[in-house]
């Protein structure tokens, strides 16, 4: 039997390999329309730690890529991940700076900070977050600015009373008290139900993405099941 020419093998393949890649996302696109026709918002959960440097950088980027979407970002905070018993979890908290640094650059920001912050020095944000149910603009809004007084304001922490301060002005309110660490720590169970590891990751009607890296991408997505800048 003759071989296959290379073009003959496209024409038959590729647009088999797009009906397929169509098929597999049809669900998603179905289940996004339904959402629209109801009324309701799209969703992307967030998987961030507010000790963590490229977190800050994916808050802040990807409250302004979805500013002009009907979508919400759900805000899962997580105090706990990575591997258990990673030997090289201080070089990776080292890198994390070096890598928001160079992120943080396109976006007009400056690192501010040129050391790890200690994952239980912020947990009470986490808390907070966890706490509150209501997902929607005042609570991103909320962890954008908290993010830029911890990451990209200045070098010294800001008070627990000054982020309760701009926890007022935005959510209208004191900040919840309650079990806030079993409320993180669903979101970090639900962080690893979903297959991510490590924070900042984004997940989106069956997709997850490295949230600093590629928010490009979750854009693309976005797009595909229909929620554009201008649904």
């Amino acid at each position: 039997m003759a071989t296959l020419s290379k073009d003959l093998i496209a024409r038959r393949l590729v647009p088999s390999a797009v009906i397929a890649a169509s098929r597999v996302t049809l669900p998603a696109r179905l289940a996004a329309g339904v959402r629209r026709r109801s009324g309701r918002r799209g969703l992307i959960e967030l998987f961030f730690a507010f000790d963590d440097p490229c977190s800050a950088v994916a808050v802040v980027d990807l409250a302004r890529r979805t500013a002009g979407r009907q979508v919400d970002l759900v805000m899962m905070p997580v105090v706990r991940r990575g591997i258990s018993r990673d030997p090289a979890v201080s070089l990776k908290r080292e890198y994390a700076i070096t890598d928001a640094r160079r992120l943080a650059v396109h976006l007009g920001l400056a690192l501010s900070r040129s050391e790890p912050l200690d994952p239980q020095s912020t947990a009470f944000l986490a808390e907070w977050v966890a706490l509150w149910e209501q997902p929607g603009p005042a609570l991103t809004s909320f962890c954008v600015r908290a993010m830029s007084e911890l990451w990209f304001g200045p070098e010294a922490p800001a008070s627990r009373d000054d982020l309760a301060s701009i926890w007022r002005d935005e959510l209208g309110t004191l900040p919840p008290t309650g079990r806030g660490g079993a409320a993180v720590r669903f979101d970090e169970a639900r962080m690893a139900r979903r297959g991510p590891y490590e924070t900042p990751a984004a997940w989106c009607s069956g997709r997850w993405f490295f949230a600093q890296d590629r928010p490009a991408a979750l854009m693309e997505w976005l797009d595909e099941l229909g929620w554009t800048a201008s649904s």
